[in-house]
């Protein structure tokens, strides 16, 4: 047997999540997109040229699964180099699955080959069941999942981010679509709102990257090849949380109810048939107050969504829902990096959206 490349363009090679082919190979920068292939032989590696810095911030982690074993956790290097998967396998059929763990920021991948030693055989079977897509920020990129610390006090500094800490299977969307037996995609970026990112400027807005293959990059995703059945969107924990120690410390409801208007029509345009949640958490429910010389102001994100669809309801869109996510208790079920959810509050966060898509949505 001798060593068999083959593009990562080949038919044969099967993805799931947002990809875009590039003139060397396929890229990708999502969290969860995953790359699957069968083969006859012994041993399996990939090419691949990495966008990513390195360092605990900038390495960007895959998943690799043979033979639906458990998944192995491989870092990879800046720019090109070969990774060798699996070896001194039973000679035979086998499969492999390499998973992305790590978001956009880290740093986009291009996978240039799959190389096999043996023969590729035709791909894994299509999923043909209920198809979800998460869209949302780092709570649904499952930001700081594999760390999990009970916080000594309210002022308690957490750890910050580390690209190996990322781990989308831990988090409340892959859990929600196993729990339903559905396959799911990712279209999320940490620090990213509706109408205002958390550093208070407004590049890459949410409703923009969904229209993205790969956010920062050109190429546009075509929707209309890969419709969800469910859309499930949690944004506007960004917006709420920005503005710390400026006078836009509050968000400003019109400016964020007309983007989120704007993003369910364009959702609705796209995904006519789709059932779209939105819902927010559990870093906040979108609560937020200020007091100055004695006068209290107040905004409440939560509430804002609540009514924009009570409002596409009352216009007749009767496939858009709104579920209420329960804040963390981080004094109880602990917190990840920089306080976001740990493993155990997403798992609580699962539970609640799929008992609230079985009895509400029945997609």
């Amino acid at each position: 047997m001798t060593w068999v490349s083959i593009p990562a363009t080949d038919a044969r090679v099967r993805y799931v999540g947002r990809t875009y082919r590039a003139s060397a190979g396929v890229v990708f920068s999502h969290p969860g997109v995953t790359v699957r292939a069968r083969f006859k032989g012994d041993a399996v590696r990939m090419r691949l040229d990495d966008a990513g810095l390195g360092g605990d911030v900038g390495t960007n982690h895959f998943d690799v699964i043979v033979d639906g074993a458990p998944p192995k956790l491989l870092a990879v290097h800046p720019g090109q180099a070969t990774y060798l998967l699996a070896s001194d396998l039973p000679q035979g059929l086998h499969t492999v699955e390499i998973t992305k763990r790590t978001e956009s920021l880290v740093g986009a991948s291009t996978l240039l080959a799959l190389e096999v030693h043996g023969e590729l055989q035709e791909p894994p079977r299509q999923h043909t069941g209920l198809r979800m897509e998460f869209v949302g920020d780092s709570i649904t990129c499952g930001y700081g999942t594999d760390v999990s610390l009970i916080p000594t006090s309210a002022s308690w500094s957490a750890p910050t981010f580390t690209s190996k800490h990322q781990n989308p299977r831990r988090s409340y969307g892959w859990l929600t679509a196993r729990q339903l037996g559905a396959e799911a995609t990712f279209v999320c970026y940490s620090g990213h709102g509706v109408y205002r990112n958390l550093d208070l400027s407004t590049s890459g807005l949410i409703p923009a990257i969904y229209e993205r293959a790969v956010p920062d990059h050109p190429a546009a995703w075509d929707s209309s090849h890969d419709s969800p059945d469910v859309i499930v969107l949690n944004a506007g924990t960004n917006d709420t949380f920005a503005g710390g120690g400026t006078p836009a410390f509050l968000p400003d409801e019109a400016a964020f109810t007309s983007a989120y208007r704007t993003f369910l029509e364009r959702l609705r345009t796209l995904h006519p048939r789709a059932h779209i949640i939105c819902t927010l958490g559990s870093m906040t429910d979108g609560y937020k107050r200020m007091e100055q010389q004695g006068v209290v102001k107040s905004a409440h994100v939560g509430d804002w969504i609540t009514s924009l669809v009570a409002e596409r309801q009352r216009q007749g869109d009767t496939r858009v829902y709104r579920h209420v996510m329960a804040m963390q208790n981080p004094f109880a079920d602990g917190v990840g990096e920089d306080w976001h959810p740990s493993a155990a509050t997403h798992q609580k966060m699962a539970e609640s959206l799929s008992r609230f898509i079985q009895d509400a949505v029945h997609p």
